[in-house]
Formats: structure tokens, C-alpha cells, sequence
């Protein structure tokens, strides 16, 4: 059974994020964007995979984050895309701590380019 690396990194505080539905920030050495999803938060890159626009120019409805540019579309749930979207999104786990909010970025080291 292979096991999966995390690498827990701050990104924000929880204030930061108190009152918004995107937000866009640094988590170790990467940007990411934390999407709120009903009672939780996810994080996935921010710039699209696709043209590198940044992806809180988008919006998320419900579980689908559409990025502004061409209209790419992905599950926040799996990070699979949807419509015309031809790469997935890897989409990273987020927990508070001490305030903080926190984000797996292992996962999104890895692109299915």
C-alpha cells in the first residue's frame, strides 16, 4: 500500500478568509487559492492550468470553480474537469490550527500535464 506524503503549510490566517468565498494566497512556496465550500475549505493552484490566468478571477458555484479566461471548469470535490476542461485541477485539503489556515500542498506538487 503506497502511502501519501502530506506537507502541511500555513496560508492565511482564519480572520483573513472570515468573510470571503475565494482567496487567494501563499502557502509554503506556493500560491494557492482556498475556495469555501459550504462548511469547508479546499485549495487548489491558483493560476489555471490552462493559459495561466489567475483563477480568483473565476468563480465557484457549488463544487465547480470556472476560471474567467475560456471558461474551464472543475470538481473541487476531485479536481476533475468538467466541459471543455482537458487537465485536471489538483485540489489539496485544508484544516485550521491555532488560527491558522492550513494546506496539504503534497498534492499539488503533481500535474497531469
Amino acid at each position: 500500500m503506497k502511502q501519501q506524503l502530506e506537507k502541511w503549510e500555513a496560508a492565511c490566517d482564519v480572520a483573513d478568509f472570515d468573510d470571503e468565498e475565494m482567496l487567494e494566497c501563499r502557502a509554503g512556496e506556493r500560491q494557492v487559492l482556498l475556495v469555501r465550500l459550504g462548511d469547508r475549505i479546499v485549495a487548489c493552484p491558483a493560476m489555471c492550468p490552462h493559459l495561466e490566468e489567475r483563477l480568483a478571477f473565476g468563480f465557484a458555484d457549488g463544487n465547480v470553480l470556472t476560471c474567467s479566461k475560456h471558461l474551464w471548469q472543475w470538481d473541487l470535490n476531485t479536481g476533475d474537469p468538467l466541459g471543455p476542461a482537458e487537465k485536471r485541477l489538483p485540489v489539496a485539503a485544508v484544516r485550521i490550527e491555532g488560527g491558522k489556515i492550513l494546506v496539504d500542498t503534497a498534492p499539488l506538487t503533481c500535474s497531469d500535464d
